[in-house]
């Protein structure tokens, strides 16, 4: 049974240790702790800052923070089309 004010989101992320929400948590923490202060990155630029090859990873976990409140997102017209940046909140 649901407590009232707890959302389903909220009791399964207690319950999810599964390999893949693990390792997606530690690229959260990676880019809390190495993304500047103030500073806008496109995801590109997050992806090589700590290290993934794969920016398409790097994207989700960067709209995941944003969604929690943890950085910033902005979008702005890039040289191919639109481009969101991002930066962390102080």
């Amino acid at each position: 049974m649901m407590r009232k004010g707890l959302s389903s989101r909220v009791l399964t992320e207690r319950a999810s240790n599964d390999p893949q929400r693990m390792r997606a948590r530690k690229t959260e923490a990676k880019i809390m702790e190495m993304m500047p202060i103030r500073v806008w990155l496109s995801c590109t630029a997050v992806a090589r800052l700590i290290g993934i090859p794969d920016d398409r990873k790097t994207r989700a976990r960067l709209d995941r923070l944003a969604h929690d409140g943890k950085i910033e997102r902005k979008r702005e017209q890039g040289t191919h089309g639109p481009v969101y940046l991002f930066r962390r909140v102080s």
